[in-house]
């Protein structure tokens, strides 16, 4: 039975429908700390419109260079971290440089205008991310030493050290505020000795008062410039460890399956749903078993796909369509059945 699982989680489509191919929204926002109208880039997941399910965001610096990276990043990894609304905020140069632990213009916009017009026009959870890269890096760091909210975590890529500004602030603070950070994951690449001491130094400060907080992770095959791809999946895999339940976990029952994920969404503070293709397959493969518990779980996955997912019945009715013109018409009429006996209002049960 593992291998006819296999054989589904390799064979079994994924729903394609056609439509435009836009990387992302642009908006414009006006904002009175810079003076001007600024750009905001918003990727939303792709059922956002069809629930008012709370999603947590990502926000990505240096938008104008790294959305692209980081989306790429974020799909690659489906399943293993949750569905994110994503946000590219564009900036780059003296805007983004640190004043001395003082407030900036940039951060201002950032705190007072940008988040807030996100949080009042889309369905935001309270969990927040926010990530940037070489100078928007610095800018991370800094934003996260002032401690100002509103992000949960925050990402620091390959950020700009060698002028000793950041490691200088470190040193200023005393360990128990340190201890009182929000979690921090700082990467760097091969960059020489002019990055990799002050982030060694970094590194050093900050796991000595906790090694869970705070992490650090080289990547010594990667340049300055290629590091962005590889320490986002690294601190996504990182934050989200363990989000995607095991091959032996998802066979275990709807019991346990529903409780791992009820376990993330107190962990993290938003709904974490079980993903619609491993429902699907799940639904596939119990149709098709000849297991004792087979009807029982096909029934309780069935029920929960319709209820929960807002795409649930036509999630249902691929599977059963995929079965029954793939040889497995039996299976496919029997999740046709159970699902009508949930749903009868739909058009396929009608007769």
């Amino acid at each position: 039975m593992r291998s006819l699982l296999i054989a589904l989680l390799i064979c079994f489509p994924i729903a394609v429908n056609a439509s435009e191919f836009v990387l992302a929204k642009k908006l414009k926002i006006h904002s009175k700390f810079l003076g001007e109208d600024r750009t905001i880039l918003v990727k939303l997941p792709e059922q956002y419109h069809k629930s008012d399910k709370k999603y947590p965001v990502l926000y990505i610096l240096h938008a104008q260079w790294d959305m692209l990276s980081s989306l790429s990043t974020v799909d690659l990894l489906e399943g293993q971290v949750p569905n994110f609304i994503v946000i590219g905020v564009e900036g780059m140069g003296k805007e983004l440089r640190p004043d001395q632990g003082k407030s900036t213009a940039f951060s201002e916009f950032l705190a007072n205008e940008v988040v807030p017009y996100i949080n009042h026009n889309y369905n935001t959870a309270s969990f927040s991310i926010l990530s940037g890269h070489s100078n928007s890096g610095r800018f991370v760091l800094d934003y996260w030493l002032n401690n100002k909210a509103p992000f949960s975590l925050y990402y620091a890529f390959s950020p700009s050290l060698e002028d000793g500004y950041i490691t200088g602030r470190v040193s200023d603070l005393a360990p128990k505020n340190l201890q009182a950070m929000p979690p921090l994951t700082v990467t760097i690449a091969n960059e020489g000795e002019h990055m990799q001491t002050p982030f060694n130094h970094l590194k050093q400060t900050l796991t000595d008062i906790s090694e869970t907080t705070f992490t650090f992770k080289k990547f010594p095959q990667q340049s300055h410039r290629t590091t962005k791809h590889h320490s986002m999946q690294f601190a996504l895999q990182h934050t989200f460890e363990g989000w995607e339940p095991s091959y032996e976990l998802k066979m275990s029952g709807y019991d346990n399956l529903t409780k791992h994920y009820r376990g993330l969404s107190e962990k993290f503070g938003f709904q974490a749903l079980i993903p619609t293709n491993t429902l699907q397959r799940l639904m596939a493969h119990y149709a098709i078993s000849n297991s004792e518990n087979a009807a029982s779980e096909l029934e309780r996955h069935i029920a929960y796909t319709v209820k929960e997912i807002s795409t649930g019945v036509e999630a249902t009715i691929e599977v059963a369509d995929y079965l029954l013109n793939n040889g497995h018409a039996e299976a496919g009429k029997t999740i046709l059945e159970e699902m009508c006996h949930q749903t009868k209002e739909h058009p396929r049960c009608q007769g």
